[in-house]
C-alpha cells in the first residue's frame, strides 16, 4: 500500500516534466515554486479562486495539475469540493493539498531551468 505522498510524487513528475521546454515553463515555476505558500498564507479555496480568477495558461496548467493530484476530474470539480466542504473536510483538503503542491515545487525546482 502506497502511502498519500507517494502518489503525490509519482502523479506529479510527468506533470512537471511536461510542462520543460513549453512556452509557459518559466512562469509556471514561478507559480509552481509559490504557490504552497499562498495556500498557508490566504487559504485553500482563495489560491484555488486566484488561479481560477487569473485563467492564464500557466495559472490553467498549475489548475488542473492540483486537480489531478487531489483525484478530481477537472478544475471545476476541484473548486466545488472545496467550497461545499465541511470544516473538518475542507482542513484535510488543505493539507492534501499542501502535500501536493509541495511534490510539484520540488520536481519543478528539479526539472524546470531558472530563467535569468
Amino acid at each position: 500500500m502506497k502511502i498519500r505522498t507517494h502518489k503525490y510524487a509519482e502523479l506529479a513528475y510527468p506533470l512537471v516534466n511536461d510542462i520543460k521546454g513549453s512556452s509557459v515553463e518559466s512562469k509556471y515555476r514561478t507559480l509552481a515554486l509559490t504557490f504552497p505558500t499562498m495556500i498557508m498564507q490566504s487559504g485553500l479555496a482563495q489560491a484555488i479562486g486566484f488561479l481560477m480568477a487569473k485563467n492564464k495558461d500557466e495559472h490553467k496548467e498549475l489548475l488542473q495539475h492540483m486537480a489531478i493530484l487531489l483525484n478530481e476530474v477537472d478544475s471545476k470539480s476541484l473548486h466545488d469540493k472545496i467550497i461545499n466542504s465541511s470544516v473538518t473536510e475542507y482542513q484535510l483538503l488543505s493539507r492534501e493539498a499542501l502535500d501536493a503542491s509541495a511534490w510539484l515545487k520540488r520536481y519543478t525546482q528539479a526539472l524546470l531551468e531558472k530563467q535569468s
